[in-house]
């Protein structure tokens, strides 16, 4: 066994060695380096000894009697660097991680570092090989180690998840007394008080097993005295997660199929007894009996085919899964039918309204689908199964489709809209005939601009977006060129180079084209905006690739003035976001927003708006959390909430999931007002009352989340009519009707406006009497622009890359606005001025603060919230629009809020438009906004509240309860942009985000899950590999001998060690990541997502693409090499095969 050993970038280990009773042998490059340099962080000195150089890294402090004698020169300096201390521990099983900020040449390894050049990361492990101490060394702010500690009960099981926690010191060995260390770090009589980390007397989550070998959960705890296992659930303990297993009984689940007619399904009859395996799920607020419990029913495939949920002990909601003989999903039914049977056939209510269908090709690919309250929707696909042609049932009335176009390597060349001109009236089955009749599969580049035009369609066709890859050969050198000095790469290929997108309608096709730098990181955007002018985003980076500064060129049209707005960050030794500067044109930069953080990493302070380097800020805000990490206090000079939890004050109900309790606010340091909330057993709120400020709400629902009455401060209730999920009238507090078009989207609404939509489902007009407003889209969606007029005032307001022009009547068209992180920039006469929003944990904008002088500001709105949005606005001298969850108040459409894919109508409390995310949530009514639930839940884009969101690091962000997820979203934390990625292996991977959420409960947050795999990446580990250097005849010998286990088997032998050094802690090979529960990778922005072993086989088909060898062949050898394949991961084989293929077509000139 080894015991000491240094890990570097070119370590060769398999994690199988890592686990229990299997660490035979460790290969390690061991080049060991221990440095013992480093500083005090604070002196006191009593006497001087000869020194030259006194250093210390916070303070020193000369006692009475220190002096220095005549004629000596001494240098006192506070270090704010301080070098490495390192000294792992030789005595212990460990691997030292050494991450560099700087370039650093192999002949330098041994000199000494600060800790701002290089991080460590110590894993120690025990005599098994598990892990048993994670040590970030010196990564505390203060320069202290980070300690997770670790350990087993005698069966292996991990029954603790210990918090982290801070050593006294720094330098990276192995720290004694175990959970003792942590106990005592959390303890509220340790002297060890850091300030912004809650005492708990139990940092730890404690899981309790099934005392058998399934080692099933029963019982998941959380940290905190009140969630730790107990023999009952009191106010103050026992409030776990419990969890039941068992198996159906007789008349208890009712068995659905699919009809001989294929057109219908019945569910009258019931599964016998023991055959559906059942889940149980109490959550924290359970205490006894069914009501709040989840129940979940699995056949021996494992396919869910009922969820029930008790409402009340004798109320149940049940959403019930229909299969065909073939195993896929062809209806759900959700929990207001209560039949046992409907038809297709025309007529049927239930069918019509509330059931999902899905049909499917003779290749089981989906081909039509409806989801309630919409009509049905098409899916051609070509011969290489991509989706190529899809309709809606707008669109179908017009005989249009959507259409896509790919290149040979899957990536989307074009979209539009195609419109067959000889019938608008064909079937589904006769447009797949014409797209069947076309040979070519897909486009190729013309050494133009130009793609060759020659699959599917190639006539009738409206283009909304082309996109380039590999070169900039689409357009001339000086048409949107890079800026000068830039140190961009002619070496692309792989990457998305430009994108031409028209507006919504097709017309005026604006181009953007992307610069990258040889590690494939986009450093430049240059785009033609929809005034005329240009704008240009160039970024910079450091080592580690984060994000340095970013420059926004704005002009508004050819011959327009440049508006420049400089931002520039600063990130401490780990890579934490420390500082934010903003600087606009000639005006003096200034620090927008300092963070502070606590010693384990989470936001104490932000100080806002510095214009002497930081001295001096006029605003600052402080950040408490409680010991699960959910927030429990914002407090600022003009806006200070509090949030209870389990802990309400008088009046309030306890809640112990999640829901908020209570929300305690004022406009100022302390907090006048209090809501108190309650809810039902499903987690909707009830009711949400405030003393001091009054408002209230007060709901009820139906059985599909629709609001069925709100009342609204003690006035009359606003009673809801609807058929199936559409609301079609209102009465009591409000009166009106509504009317829809065969996509769900409301035509007619409350107020009497009449809306019109485009293709994407986004309102493009809206009139009624005296008001008409018209919007402008690009093809993705973007808003550009909003002309209305309302009393004969026209206003017109331009939208560009967080730039808002405004124009009312005839004066002319200017900057109003430029967005930040923390507010906006007003311009007045060409002189911008900074606002800065205060926000609750919502993200709602609470009060708006204008710099009045270099160390003041003054309040100029201040807004309070009802439960579902709508505003009550306090102080209203300010411009601000982006309120409720930051969105733009439309005032012309009686104060709906623009999410970006709905408007939301906080007046009532729903969208207006069906969610195009609804079949993952299909228990819910398409329309109900964040699950009934608005003080714990937001919807960031109109979306579905509960995608599976991580942000641009890979942590996972927003909570989520869903289903049936099939996409991965990346969010930016800072832009809020966000992309989306198809699972290559949709069930899997989805059922292994469930499983970590649930295995590290609300530390998952804090875990890098998705990793993301640059060109720069890939190079480097086909390097490793040995592929570019094979010669062809040694090929199947070099495969054979390399593929499992070495440097072909990228899974285990290259991932880890590039993306995941903690792998080894948080998972177990043999029960974990051998079955597909470990981490997400996404490589270079390709638009699918893969489990660890999915990606290894991607790059297993890049490898051979490199070595040569065909896509079939690949597959073969991959099949003969790695056991049996299953489909997942043949395509994943094949998708890697073809994008190597794609970036080396130039490279080599195959």
């Amino acid at each position: 066994m080894i015991k000491t050993c240094c890990r570097i970038t070119n370590t060769i280990t398999d994690l199988r060695t890592m686990e229990m009773k299997k660490l035979l042998t460790i290969i390690l490059l061991a080049l060991l380096t221990v440095v013992t340099h480093g500083q005090s962080s604070n002196l006191e000195l009593n006497t001087y000894s000869n020194q030259t150089s006194i250093r210390a890294l916070q303070s020193i402090v000369l006692k009475p009697g220190f002096h220095i004698p005549s004629g000596k020169n001494v240098l006192l300096s506070i270090q704010q660097k301080p070098n490495i201390v390192s000294i792992p521990s030789s005595n212990q099983n460990y691997i030292l991680t050494r991450t560099f900020r700087i370039p650093v040449k192999v002949a330098e390894l041994g000199q000494v570092r600060t800790i701002e050049e290089e991080n460590q990361t110590v894993q120690y492990f025990d005599g098994l090989g598990r892990p048993s101490q994670v040590v970030g060394l010196m990564a505390s702010p203060e320069h202290r180690d980070i300690v997770q500690h670790i350990e087993y009960d005698g069966f292996g099981r991990k029954t603790h998840q210990y918090l982290p926690y801070v050593h006294s010191t720094g330098n990276g060995s192995y720290k004694t007394g175990g959970s003792t260390n942590v106990t005592s770090f959390y303890s509220k009589s340790s002297g060890n008080d850091i300030a912004g980390i809650v005492r708990t007397p139990n940092p730890y989550a404690v899981t309790v097993f099934e005392n058998n070998p399934l080692d099933r959960v029963l019982e998941q705890g959380s940290p905190g005295a009140v969630w730790q296992p107990g023999t009952s659930r009191t106010a103050n303990s026992g409030r776990t997660v419990v969890t039941d297993y068992g198996t159906n009984i007789s008349n208890d689940v009712h068995l659905w199929k699919v009809n001989a007619d294929d057109k219908s399904a019945d569910g009258s009859g019931y599964y016998l007894p023991g055959k559906l395996y059942k889940t149980v799920v109490k959550d924290e607020n359970w205490v006894s009996g069914k009501a709040g419990t989840v129940e979940e029913y699995k056949d021996f495939d494992d396919r869910a085919v009922l969820r029930r949920i008790w409402e009340t002990e004798s109320k149940k909601l049940e959403t019930h899964y229909v299969y065909d003989i073939f195993g896929d999903l062809r209806y759900v039914v959700p929990p207001t039918v209560t039949g046992t049977g409907f038809t297709e056939a025309s007529g049927d209510p239930v069918f019509d309204k509330y059931i999902y269908a899905y049909r499917y090709d003779e290749q089981r690919r989906l081909k039509e689908k409806k989801v309630p309250g919409k009509g049905r929707e098409y899916v051609i696909y070509n011969k290489n199964d991509q989706p190529v042609l899809t309709q809606d049932s707008v669109q179908r009335v017009s005989g249009k489709w959507s259409y896509t176009k790919y290149d040979a390597f899957g990536r989307v060349t074009e979209t539009g809209i195609y419109t067959n001109t000889a019938s608008t009236q064909r079937t589904y089955m006769q447009v797949r005939a014409l797209a069947d009749a076309v040979t070519p599969q897909w486009e190729e580049r013309m050494g133009s601009a130009a793609y060759t035009n020659r699959t599917f369609p190639t006539s009738g066709k409206t283009v909304h977006v082309v996109n380039y890859y590999d070169d900039y050969g689409f357009k001339a050198s000086t048409v949107l060129a890079a800026s000068g000095g830039l140190d961009s790469t002619a070496m692309v290929e792989g990457l998305l180079t430009g994108t031409k997108v028209s507006r919504d309608d097709g017309s005026a096709a604006l181009l953007t084209v992307n610069y990258y730098d040889r590690r494939a990181r986009m450093i430049e955007s240059v785009s033609d905006n929809h005034l005329g002018g240009v704008d240009r985003a160039t970024n910079t980076y450091s080592f580690t690739g984060e994000l340095l500064t970013s420059r926004h060129q704005h002009q508004g049209s050819t011959s327009g003035a440049v508006t420049t707005l400089l931002t520039t960050n600063e990130y401490d030794h780990v890579g934490r976001l420390i500082e934010t500067k903003k600087k606009v044109n000639a005006q003096a930069e200034v620090i927008q927003s300092q963070l502070v953080y606590n010693e384990i990493g989470q936001l104490k302070q932000k100080n806002l708006h510095s214009e002497n380097s930081g001295t001096n800020f006029i605003y600052s805000i402080d950040y408490t959390y409680n010991e699960r990490g959910w927030t429990k206090r914002i407090a600022s000079p003009h806006f200070t909430e509090e949030l209870r939890y389990n802990d309400p004050a008088s009046g309030g109900t306890a809640q112990y999931n999640g829901n908020i309790s209570q929300q305690l606010w004022g406009h100022g340091a302390t907090t006048s007002s209090t809501f108190s909330y309650t809810y039902d057993k499903l987690n909707r709120l009830k009711n949400g009352t405030s003393t001091g400020t009054v408002m209230s709400e007060i709901l009820t629902y139906d059985d599909m989340g629709n609001i069925s009455t709100l009342t609204r401060d003690n006035s009359t209730a606003i009673n809801y009519t609807y058929t199936g999920n559409r609301l079609t009238a209102l009465t009591g507090g409000l009166n009106g009707s509504y009317l829809y078009d065969v996509n769900g989207n409301a035509t007619l609404d409350r107020t009497a406006m009449a809306f019109t939509y485009n293709h994407l489902n986004l309102p493009k007009t809206a009139t009624k009497s005296g008001t008409s407003v018209t919007y402008l889209y690009n093809a993705f969606g973007t808003k550009l622009r909003k002309a209305s007029t309302v009393g004969g005032t026209t206003t017109q307001r331009d939208y560009i890359g967080g730039i808002e022009y405004n124009k009312v009547g005839s004066d002319p068209s200017t900057i109003e606005m430029m967005h930040t992180e923390e507010g906006y920039l007003q311009n007045s006469g060409g002189t911008y001025t900074y606002h800065y929003n205060l926000t609750d944990h919502l993200g709602n904008v609470r009060a708006t603060l204008q710099r009045t002088t270099a160390t003041t500001g003054t309040v100029i709105q201040k807004h309070d919230y009802y439960p579902f949005g709508k505003s009550k606005a306090i102080v209203t001298s300010g411009i601000n629009k982006y309120l409720y969850n930051g969105k733009e108040v439309q005032g012309e459409l009686g104060g709906q809020l623009d999410y970006g894919a709905r408007f939301y109508d906080a007046e009532i409390g729903r969208w207006n438009v069906v969610d195009p995310l609804a079949e993952q949530g299909r228990r819910w009514s398409p329309y109900r906004y964040a699950y009934d639930n608005p003080l714990r839940f937001i919807d960031p884009d109109g979306m579905l509240e509960d995608d599976f969101v991580f942000d641009e690091e890979g942590r996972f962000k927003r909570i989520v309860e869903n289903n049936e997820p099939d996409k991965l979203v990346i969010e930016n934390s800072k832009t809020g942009k966000s992309s989306s990625y198809e699972f290559n292996d949709p069930k899997t991977d989805v059922a292994a985000i469930k499983y970590n959420m649930k295995k590290f409960g609300d530390d998952f947050k804090n875990i890098s899950f998705i990793n993301f795999v640059s060109q720069g990446d890939i190079n480097d580990m086909m390097n490793e590999s040995g592929v570019e250097k094979m010669h062809w005849l040694f090929r199947p010998l070099f495969t054979l001998a390399n593929s499992h286990g070495g440097p072909l088997d990228f899974s285990v032998y290259h991932l880890p060690r590039y993306f995941d050094d903690t792998l080894v802690e948080n998972y177990n090979f043999d029960t974990e990541l051998l079955k597909d529960k470990g981490p997400i990778y996404i490589f270079n922005n390709y638009g699918t997502a893969y489990n660890m072993f999915d990606a290894g086989n991607w790059l297993w088909g890049y490898a051979q693409q490199t070595l040569g060898t065909s896509s079939g062949q690949s597959i073969k050898w991959g099949t003969l090499y790695n056991y049996q394949d299953s489909k997942a991961d043949k395509r994943a084989i094949t998708e890697g095969w073809s994008y190597g293929a794609g970036f080396r077509k130039v490279v080599h000139g195959r």
